[in-house]
């Protein structure tokens, strides 16, 4: 069965806009982006761009490389510390380690995580036996977490690594500068307002 047409042309086909003559063929033959009234489409700044917009995309690509790193790093350090906890669980242990007692709920809100997600890197962490739960001191039926003496000790040996990890990236550094970049650090972490 034959389609229909439309001045010799497929019913319901979309048809390119006329191309400009002249100019660059290249430029021709992609397609152009546009906007409202059909101007060119916003683009998003670059860090290579002029002004504060251009400053701040530069800030974001660091930012993005910065990240790519450090979760190439926690990825390794969740290996070394043991290979059957994965990256997630790492995050989770952490976190207990560093508010204890803590409970479940906790670590939901701190670290954005769905509740299901918690429990099961909990889980993973109680069986492999990184993570005990205890009744908390205040209301013993409120159930809080602490880490093993087992996480504790390998967790200092993963840290120890870590440490040298970085020391490479800051190798020449003065200590001002270290200190300087941990203020920075601390600045940027902390919510303006």
């Amino acid at each position: 069965m034959s389609q229909p047409t439309v001045d010799g042309q497929p019913e319901g086909a979309v048809l390119d806009a006329p191309r400009p003559s002249g100019g660059d063929p290249a430029d021709q033959a992609a397609p152009h982006l546009l906007g409202a009234a059909g101007q060119a489409a916003p683009h998003l700044p670059g860090p290579d761009d002029d002004g504060r917009e251009g400053l701040m995309a530069g800030v974001v690509d660091e930012i993005g490389s910065m990240m790519v790193e450090a979760k190439r790093t926690i990825a390794a350090a969740a290996s070394r510390f043991d290979p059957d906890v994965p990256p997630t669980a790492f995050y989770v242990l952490r976190y207990v380690m560093k508010h204890q007692p803590c409970s479940a709920g906790d670590i939901v809100k701190a670290m954005a995580m769905d509740k299901s997600a918690v429990s099961r890197q909990v889980t993973l962490l109680r069986e492999a036996g990184f993570v005990d739960v205890v009744p908390d001191a205040a209301d013993g039926r409120v159930m809080t977490l602490r880490s093993t003496e087992r996480a504790e000790s390998r967790m200092l040996e993963v840290r120890h690594e870590n440490r040298a990890v970085f020391r490479n990236h800051v190798e020449g550094w003065s200590d001002d500068e270290l200190a300087e970049f941990a203020g920075w650090l601390r600045r940027f972490n902390t919510p303006a307002g």
